[in-house]
């Protein structure tokens, strides 16, 4: 069905293009333009009404009831509100779609909205967001490729599915959602594991990468006499000069400094005091004057 509808659809866009390519008169304006929509669109709803005919067996001059009866609606009260005309009005179950101001095709529609709650005018976005599909799995069924969004606002009808593929094809992603869901959080789970093992490892390896230059040997060793052991390779006779001339400098101040702490801390000693224990002959020469 789908694919005769398209090819209707080329059939009379190659027709026009013929026409345009022999005709010398100007473009058509863009009231011709939607002109010729509303009279392809008209020829798609006639033959779409065909094939209804041929499924269902009625008509537009069919009455509501009896329609309702071939379509084997359940509810009718419900399929009447989607017909936008009174439910609990059992009079108009006597007069003719005609009369009523529906189409077989919408009276078609209704009852696919009445059942799946979705229609074959349904698009993949639409039937994504109302099914809580994943619009990937949904552009698969439709047989395109799962990356490409340029069908996404495309109807069932348009991409030859009917409303019991889509049927089908929920019923079979429900009993496989358990196991999708596990799938995806698995691998989610072993990428975050991977990303953070691999963040490990480059933060492991940035020590080698920022390690500091090793610093060369500056030590000067001198022996007792003041002569030169081991050097610094850039150091140069000057260098080694002054830093003899610094050290004697350095020990001479430290010797000076003891002598003047000495000096000034030293135990005081009285030497008259300790006369007693000296000896000191001018007392004997006293005593014997005495």
């Amino acid at each position: 069905m789908p694919k005769t509808i398209s090819l209707l659809i080329l059939a009379l866009l190659g027709a026009a293009f013929l026409f345009a390519q022999v005709d010398d008169t100007p473009p058509p304006t863009i009231e011709d333009l939607q002109l010729q929509i509303q009279a392809m669109s008209d020829s798609l709803l006639q033959f779409r009404e065909q094939e209804i005919y041929s499924e269902y067996g009625f008509r537009d001059t069919d009455k509501l009831e009896d329609v309702a009866a071939k379509l084997q609606i359940a509810n009718i009260a419900q399929w009447k509100s989607y017909l936008e005309i009174e439910p609990e009005n059992e009079v108009l179950d006597k007069m003719s779609l005609r009369k009523l101001g529906i189409s077989p095709y919408r009276a078609l529609l209704a009852q696919q909205y009445s059942i799946y709650g979705f229609t074959e005018l349904s698009t993949l976005d639409e039937l994504a967001a109302q099914k809580q599909l994943p619009i990937k799995k949904l552009r698969q069924f439709a047989g395109i490729e799962t990356t490409d969004k340029s069908y996404d606002n495309h109807s069932l009808q348009a991409l030859g599915k009917t409303t019991l593929d889509m049927v089908e094809f929920e019923e079979t992603f429900n009993e496989n959602r358990i196991g999708f869901g596990l799938s995806i959080t698995a691998v989610g789970v072993l990428m975050v594991f991977s990303a953070l093992a691999i963040t490990a490892l480059v933060i492991s390896q940035l020590r080698h990468l920022n390690r500091k230059p090793k610093q060369a040997d500056r030590n000067l060793v001198l022996d007792a006499k003041g002569n030169v052991i081991a050097q610094p390779h850039d150091m140069n006779s000057d260098v080694i000069a002054a830093l003899i001339a610094a050290l004697h400098l350095h020990k001479q101040s430290i010797e000076d400094q003891r002598r003047l702490l000495l000096t000034f801390r030293r135990a005081h000693s009285d030497q008259w005091r300790s006369s007693a224990v000296l000896n000191m002959p001018n007392r004997d020469i006293l005593r014997t004057r005495r």
